[in-house]
């Protein structure tokens, strides 16, 4: 019940955005004793600029709005979406500022600052975090990587939108990824209880203005504000590993400059190989898998040249719970990651996608299912996805697919198509020789020229002086990717530029 709250003090701070000095801008202000809840309005001014928003207490974290519109409301029993309830200590508190966008010409803010002394918002249902394990069965597991609730500035979806169409789906989990907060872990928590046949996962979409990442299995903030301290790429995977999480790169390819800032990665200083995984497919693939899918996947495969082993990974990205209208919609589920993990628990998905045991449905649950191994043709040694088959002098590639015929089966060794062969049946089959050089194969599912399903790699490291008597095996030729569109670049920019400024 709410009691009628007195006001302690307000006061309203205005002052100018710099071009120059970084992208951020910390602005103080003095928080009165007694206060147990506070309103933070702001306005950058323009419609052509953009300004992000978050508050820092002297304790710490207290919420991320980024681009969101409404005024931030922060309380001792609760807050608006992308802030912490909790204590509220009094004195000097930080408001800071993100420059998502400034023209030539300084920005200008305009914050305004109410303190009361009592609650004014309903409490949301929040419980502690506590582990959860839906199945103890080791086995492939569908869900969706990369999906946003209500608490993310620019979303909309409730949890129990969330579950009904991950369950519609059939999907196993979803891991939520707000935008750099952790607001939505209690929430997420008090949704679990009594849920027993969608898990959800905390995770956290870091986003940065040079690219987003998903923080798998973690539930406290990490620091985004690259550029502020000794704050970078490294310092941000380095704090996701510390929570017992995994790091992925989102959308990499999505280049789009102003219409979808920071979407594209371009940390040039990544600890690649403290990167666990690689969005390789993000949302609707009827609009993206034409022009940006290739383009992750060149640079998953650049990487990989490099000696990095990244999971192949998926997320829709949705931010509606399957109601986004327009040019772009994401609905949960497409495209689908499936994950070969020891149970279907929070540890065991972080640990499965940081072991590269994944398969990308690049459209959706109802895809076809690809399992890949490499087997020593001599013996019966193999190795699964994301292991390391060693000591051989020829391989077989062994792919077990589900739903496929009609389909064409690829084999890419380090990242060139090098074998084609229609589907029929369950099993596919390749043999290869080795060259004593470090080798990797995935397999790609294709129908009239379009991707349906990718596989993370299997590795051989073997030895030619190995190799069988007589000959065993075949090669085969590339295929180029499909042409990009530019009315498709289009669509997608429009679509996702409307997502950039939301009010509730």
């Amino acid at each position: 019940m709410l009691v009628l709250a007195a006001v302690i003090s307000s006061m309203q701070l205005t002052g100018v955005v710099p071009v120059e000095g970084g992208d951020y801008l910390l602005v103080p202000f003095t928080v009165p004793v007694g206060t147990v809840e506070m309103t933070v309005g702001h306005d950058d001014g323009s419609t052509s600029q953009i300004l992000d928003w978050g508050v820092w207490s002297p304790d710490g974290f207290r919420g991320w709005g980024g681009g969101l519109t409404d005024a931030a409301i922060i309380g001792v029993n609760e807050s608006s979406r992308g802030y912490l309830s909790g204590p509220i200590t009094p004195g000097e508190w930080t408001l800071v500022i993100g420059k998502a966008k400034l023209q030539s010409t300084p920005g200008q803010y305009t914050i305004d600052l109410e303190f009361r002394d009592a609650r004014t918002i309903a409490i949301e249902p929040r419980s502690p975090w506590a582990p959860a394990m839906l199945s103890a069965e080791r086995r492939w597991y569908g869900g969706d990587l990369h999906v946003h609730s209500e608490e993310s500035g620019d979303a909309s979806a409730t949890f129990d939108q969330i579950v009904d169409l991950a369950r519609g789906r059939g999907l196993d989990f979803v891991v939520i990824t707000d935008h750099n907060t952790s607001s939505h872990v209690e929430r997420l928590a008090d949704r679990q209880q009594g849920l027993t046949d969608v898990l959800l996962v905390r995770g956290a979409e870091v986003t940065t203005y040079a690219g987003h990442g998903t923080a798998l299995g973690i539930g406290d903030y990490v620091d985004h504000r690259v550029g502020l301290g000794a704050v970078n790429a490294e310092s941000i995977i380095d704090a996701i590993g510390a929570q017992g999480g995994a790091f992925s790169i989102n959308h990499p390819a999505l280049e789009l400059g102003e219409l979808c800032i920071g979407c594209g990665w371009n940390h040039a200083d990544t600890p690649w190989d403290k990167v666990a995984g690689l969005e390789i497919q993000t949302g609707n693939a009827d609009l993206t898998a034409a022009l940006f899918t290739p383009r992750s996947i060149a640079i998953w495969d650049r990487e990989e040249d490099a000696g990095h082993h990244l999971a192949a990974l998926g997320g829709s990205d949705d931010h509606r719970a399957g109601m986004e209208t327009g040019s772009l919609p994401a609905r949960i589920g497409s495209p689908t990651t499936m994950v070969l993990a020891d149970a279907l628990s929070e540890p065991a998905l972080v640990a499965a996608v940081r072991a590269g045991r994944t398969v990308v449905k690049i459209r959706g649950p109802d895809d076809p299912m690809v399992d890949l191994v490499a087997g020593d043709v001599a013996s019966d040694r193999q190795a699964i996805l994301g292991e390391t088959l060693t000591e051989v002098g020829a391989v077989e590639l062994i792919a077990t697919i589900d739903g496929g015929d009609g389909a064409i089966a690829e084999l890419w060794k380090d990242g060139v198509q090098v074998a084609t062969t229609p589907v029929a049946g369950t099993t596919t089959r390749f043999a290869r020789p080795v060259t004593g050089e470090p080798e990797r194969y995935r397999i790609e599912l294709t129908r009239d020229g379009q991707r349906l399903t990718v596989t993370s790699h299997v590795y051989v490291q073997g030895d030619p002086s190995l190799a069988p008597a007589e000959g065993c095996c075949d090669g085969g030729a590339g295929r180029g990717s499909a042409p990009a569109s530019l009315a498709l670049a289009g669509a997608i920019a429009a679509a996702l530029a409307r997502r950039r400024r939301t009010s509730r």
